[in-house]
């Protein structure tokens, strides 16, 4: 693809071109978050009333997964993205039903919680970014796995 002639190439265009590069699910994301690309090929969100938010390369999201995408828009690092992209089947995409006051399993382009199967502890995503030191991180997530053997010990038992 002729990355020169789609920066000066319209807005609908460039999406559309680069858009096709990604896959279904990673264009869900982008249509969640209403990501637009600009002129230097990042993808980026416009809200009335608020700056305009670069998000990432179009080269990051083309090599991001669509869970490392999602974790990139809520600004948890690298360590995150390694640990739940390596774990991810012990997750579930979670969000919040105000109405039923229920947490439901949803698509990951919705996702705003991820559900720990064994044990449904629910992360928030906000309260991820927050763990800024990696210890903390690595607390957390020992603390799941210690959870997950305990369940699976009394269920044999």
């Amino acid at each position: 693809m002729n990355y020169q002639l789609l920066k000066s190439a319209t807005q609908e265009n460039r999406d559309n071109y680069l858009r096709q590069e990604l896959g279904m699910e990673k264009c869900e994301i982008l249509d969640k978050y209403q990501l637009r690309s600009n002129t230097d090929l990042y993808w980026e969100r416009h809200h009335e009333h608020h700056p305009v938010q670069e998000q990432f390369s179009h080269k990051c999201a083309k090599k991001a997964s669509p869970l490392g995408m999602i974790f990139h828009l809520y600004k948890l690092c690298y360590a995150k993205v390694k640990y739940f992209d390596q774990n991810w089947d012990d997750f579930a995409p979670c969000v919040y039903n105000w109405q039923s006051g229920l947490f439901e399993e949803t698509r990951l382009s919705d996702m705003e919680f991820i559900k720990h199967l064994s044990t449904g502890i629910m992360l928030d995503l906000r309260n991820l970014a927050k763990i800024n030191r990696y210890e903390d991180f690595l607390a957390l997530c020992n603390y799941l796995e210690e959870q997950k053997r305990n369940n699976l010990l009394r269920q044999r038992n």
